[in-house]
């Protein structure tokens, strides 16, 4: 196993995502598919600052200053068109992981997210490093969400084709 590898689990998207790699969807117009990662160990993302990455830290907006707690976050990206894709899994409620592809990755720009273990590949190109996405599980929040969690139980239940388990006729 690589050594260099970062590894960072539990923790969450911060700001809007694009996996989709749509321009709109980035504030600089930007089609790299990529993510803002809260890094939620303070050692771990000092480290990363140490080795050059370019962590940074959130900031409170005017008037909230009182108690707001700092978070540390890194920009990780999303490279489909190399010849190592990324796996990408999405976790549902039920712990049934999905692996998306290049076009289906995009549904976790509009989702709700739980938490995100990933694992990190850093390459130093002319810019300075980057943290491209080797693996990661994306685990889908679906909790306080009534009509989602009532479909995701019946889903539970035994797909039998006998008559009596069909509820209408």
């Amino acid at each position: 196993m690589r050594t260099n590898l970062v590894i960072i689990e539990g923790a969450k998207f911060i700001y809007d995502t694009n996996f989709s790699g749509d321009p709109k969807r980035d504030r600089f117009g930007n089609d790299q598919r990529k993510a803002n990662l809260v890094i939620p160990d303070i050692e771990q993302a000092r480290r990363l600052i140490d080795e050059g990455y370019n962590v940074k830290l959130t900031k409170p907006k005017e008037g909230e200053e009182e108690g707001f707690i700092p978070r540390y976050y890194v920009v990780i990206k999303v490279n489909y068109d190399s010849p190592w894709p990324p796996k990408i899994y999405l976790v549902t409620e039920e712990e049934n992981a999905t692996l998306l592809d290049a076009e289906s990755v995009s549904v976790i720009d509009d989702m709700w997210v739980e938490s995100v273990n990933v694992v990190l590949n850093p390459y130093e190109g002319p810019n300075g490093k980057s943290l491209y996405v080797k693996s990661m599980e994306v685990f889908q929040k679906v909790d306080d969400d009534p009509i989602s969690s009532k479909y995701a139980k019946n889903r539970r239940y035994d797909d039998s084709d006998e008559e009596e388990d069909i509820p209408f006729n």
